[in-house]
């Protein structure tokens, strides 16, 4: 029983933390409106962390995996130009399956 408390007070903590960071980015975003230079501050503000990974020497280029998690989203996974072709290639092909009604 002592250890259920403990993941739901620690589930709440994570649950307060999140709402905090939202708050943060939301007012960040307000103030961005009009946006004519990147300061550090409002990069501390929407960025969480960068992690930089080791490089990997393939096809005689140096290749450099870095992930940024952002404040209350977590990493973003941007699709490379091969994936956005591939998708496109696909819906070309298939667009029945990819009928949206709104």
């Amino acid at each position: 029983m002592t250890q259920e408390a403990e993941e739901n007070r620690q589930t709440l903590q994570n649950a307060e933390q999140r709402v905090v960071d939202l708050r943060l980015v939301l007012r960040t975003l307000r103030e961005m409106t009009d946006i004519k230079e990147l300061t550090p501050t409002l990069v501390n503000s929407l960025i969480e962390r960068i992690e930089v990974h080791n490089s990997d020497k393939s096809d005689g280029h140096s290749h450099v995996k870095v992930d940024i998690y952002f404040t209350a989203v977590g990493m973003i996974d941007i699709p490379t130009e091969k994936e956005i072709l591939a998708t496109m290639e696909e819906i070309r092909n298939n667009p029945q399956d990819f009928k949206f009604v709104a």
